[in-house]
């Protein structure tokens, strides 16, 4: 018997003004696994993610997590449910450390009393050590240690890139959305950040629903994959089934099949 989805988007449509971003797409992502989304620039693959994650409303269809219907909710609502992202365009605190970025994340999902803060008690200064320590767990996993007290907008790109991984899994996530997480790496880069992922998987318990241009990467890494073009999911599958789908091929591919 086959478990249920944690995520799963039935016929999920989203307009701006005249344009159809996203039309009847309906997936399922079950736990555990990486599903990718690919397709052309402009396919929906970005207005996708902001749909599960709360930044955008859908007109209609269903967003179901765990199958209780999210559609709607507010990001930080969806976010506390156990779903994170990161973004296209990075939006990390530039000025602020990399340790500081990720705490960002832990006290975000810190339910300490508010009181406790202001009173400054010794319990809550042992929870704060705690949640430093923890932060600096995350940047040795991520490779970041050595950069902790260097301010985010200082680091190179590739940096910047897991840094935001690494912020998003501070929140504690079950499904994490990369939106586009190799680009502008170089080969060697794109490599090292699929092992990191498939790392990232099997240490978190993780589910995770990527974006990302580059098909090579996205063939070796997810275990399904899911195609998207004008909006409209064409194909789903294995990426073997997906990487001989002639619709796919015509639509995306190419001689990249």
């Amino acid at each position: 018997m086959t478990a249920p989805p944690l995520l799963e988007l039935e016929g999920l449509s989203r307009s701006f003004g005249g344009l159809v971003a996203v039309n009847q797409v309906s997936l399922q992502v079950q736990e555990g696994t990486i599903t990718g989304l690919i397709g052309p620039n402009g396919a929906g693959k970005t207005t996708l993610f902001n749909l599960i994650s709360g930044l955008t409303p859908p007109h209609a269809g269903r967003i179901l997590w765990q199958g209780a219907a999210i559609g709607g909710l507010p990001p930080e609502r969806v976010n506390r449910l156990g779903i994170a992202r990161t973004f296209q365009n990075l939006r990390l605190f530039g000025p602020l450390s990399c340790l500081d970025n990720v705490l960002v994340g832990l006290h975000s999902a810190d339910r300490s009393p508010l009181l406790a803060g202001l009173l400054n008690r010794p319990a809550f200064r042992r929870q704060q050590d705690q949640l430093r320590q923890r932060a600096h767990e995350l940047l040795e996993l991520l490779e970041l240690d050595r950069l902790a007290d260097q301010p985010a907008d200082s680091l190179a790109y590739g940096h910047r890139r897991r840094l935001e991984i690494a912020r998003a899994l501070a929140t504690g996530p079950r499904l994490l959305l990369l939106d586009e997480p190799a680009a502008g790496m170089n080969p060697a880069e794109k490599a090292a950040l699929a092992d990191l992922i498939e790392r990232l998987r099997q240490r978190f318990n993780l589910t995770v629903l990527v974006i990302e241009h580059h098909v090579p990467l996205m063939m070796r890494l997810c275990d399904r994959l899911a195609v998207l073009n004008f909006g409209q999911r064409i194909a789903e599958g294995t990426p073997a089934e997906v990487r001989s789908d002639p619709l796919v091929i015509e639509a995306y591919l190419g001689s990249q099949a």
